[in-house]
Formats: structure tokens, sequence, C-alpha cells
């Protein structure tokens, strides 16, 4: 289905009129958006587009193959079925959504991951428009955060992410050290949403894979970036941000070749999990 294209201002006239089901693109193209119903829980996958502007192809070094093995394939999924839910549509190696908009666009002579990203400077103009994209889909976001705390004193958004586990080594992911699911945490408001997080991980403990357990932590690869520092510190008092990294168990990170069934199980599992704590934990703070 052709989605059509929204101006924020369009966006928020829709939200304040409550003229909800709607979906679409961004004006600038940098998100897709999907508001089924009021709400005030939502989800967030920013990682998960792929698309590069050609006008900025050339500068590129990174090749299609190397860019998706670094972005977030299929976390897309773990929203699919939530009342409003947001994807980011370009690939971070043009701009990253989960960097403050002056440090976005990864640095010329800076590896990231172990690769070289740009073959030269980027032009001034290339570098605005990417921003300015940068600065849409977060506008977007605020947009979506004002309308849940419309709906209920506090609000709460899911901010989806996964990491690669075997650029160093090709093992089996039980044997890998690092935790499976990562809760980055460290900018919200642990004095009033302190049950809601503990609810959240409590059900997460619940998911086992081919018999193993999965290892759940908070703050221990991931904080929660940008998008989580900048809301939480707008809404400290009302919003919940939950970023989750997940290791990409539910793939071949080399191939891309997706194992459904893993997916399905962690998709079900978080799917519950946040239906717990929306219902019994936040809803009663």
């Amino acid at each position: 289905m052709e989605l059509s294209q929204y101006s924020l201002k369009e966006i928020e006239a829709r939200l304040l009129k409550g003229r909800l089901p709607f979906s679409g693109i961004t004006e600038l193209g940098s998100s897709e958006f999907h508001f089924k119903e009021p709400a005030f829980f939502a989800g967030v996958s920013m990682h998960s587009g792929h698309r590069v502007r050609r006008e900025i192809l050339e500068f590129l070094t990174v090749d299609a193959e190397n860019r998706y093995r670094e972005e977030d394939p299929f976390m897309d999924r773990f929203i699919s079925d939530f009342p409003l839910r947001i994807y980011g549509r370009d690939s971070r190696f043009e701009y990253d959504l989960n960097r403050n908009p002056y440090k976005a666009i990864y640095d010329f002579d800076k590896p990231k991951w172990g690769l070289k990203v740009w073959n030269r400077e980027i032009p001034e103009k290339e570098r605005v428009e990417s921003i300015k994209k940068h600065r849409e889909f977060h506008g977007l976001l605020e947009l979506v955060c004002k309308y849940l705390l419309q709906q209920h004193r506090y609000a709460l958004l899911f901010d989806l992410h996964a990491y690669c586990y075997q650029r160093e080594i090709k093992q089996e992911w039980y044997e890998d050290e690092r935790p499976e699911i990562n809760i980055g945490t460290r900018a919200v408001n642990r004095e009033i949403f302190d049950p809601a997080i503990n609810c959240f991980i409590k059900n997460l403990y619940k998911t086992r894979i081919d018999g193993h357990p999965m290892r759940i932590s908070e703050n221990e690869i991931f904080l929660g970036g940008y998008l989580s520092r900048h809301l939480s510190r707008i809404y400290h008092d009302q919003l919940l941000v939950l970023s989750l990294e997940y290791k990409k168990i539910f793939m071949d990170e080399w191939t891309g070749k997706l194992y459904q069934s893993v997916l399905d199980k962690l998709v079900r599992d978080f799917t519950r999990a946040v239906d717990r704590t929306v219902e019994t934990c936040l809803f009663a703070l």
C-alpha cells in the first residue's frame, strides 16, 4: 500500500483532533508511522531502515551488505502490532538517529565498527539535508509523546535496537557472555518508574530459546542513546523510555538469513512483557 506524505504540522493537527487511524510518511521521508488507536504507549525502531540518498552514495565507502549488517533489520517486527509505531526509513550510515544532530553523521576520519564510512568529506549541502531529516524524525517523536501524555498522566516508549555479536569470532549465541537483551535506562526517572521497569524485566526473564535461558541485563552494554536522553530530559517526570538492545540471535548477521522461529518467539515474549507492564504496572501509577 502506498503511503501518503504529511508535514509535522499536518500530523500534529490530526493527532490533536484525534483523527485516528492514519498512516503515512513524513514530508522529508525520514519516518514511516502507523497510528491505529489512542494509547499511552508507543514503539519506535529507528535503525531498521536501509535507504541512502543517491546524492551521497558516491561518498560512502561501506557497501550495502556491510551497512545491512550494522543496521537493525527485523526490529520493526517487535512493534508491528503496537497502537502507535514509528520506523526510521534511512540507513544509520547516512545519519544516526540515536546521536545528537551535531554528531549524527559519522566522522570522515574515524572508522565505525571497524569500517571506513566515507571516502571523502560530504559537501555541506548534503550534510544539511541529512540533519534536516534527523530533526524531522525527532520532531515526530516529540509530537507522539505529547499525544501519549494526553491519554494518561504517564507514557511509555519502547525503543528497539539490535547488536552484532560475531564480529570477532564465530560462536553460538549462548556461548557469548554478553546479554541477549540489554535494557538501557540510564536517563529515565527511576524514582517514579522503578516498579514498571522491574515488571518488564521480570516478564522478559521467562524467555528461553532451544532450552537455553537468555541473559537479560540493564545498562551493561547500552545505556540508552540520544533518543532516551533527549526525551527523558523533556518529559523526565512523565515518560518512561525503555531502550532495548537485542543480540542478533534471530538471524545470521553475516548472511542476513532470518531464523523465523527464533524471531517469532522473541516477539511473542516481548509482546507479553509489554502487555503486562502496561496493564499492571504503568497504568497503576
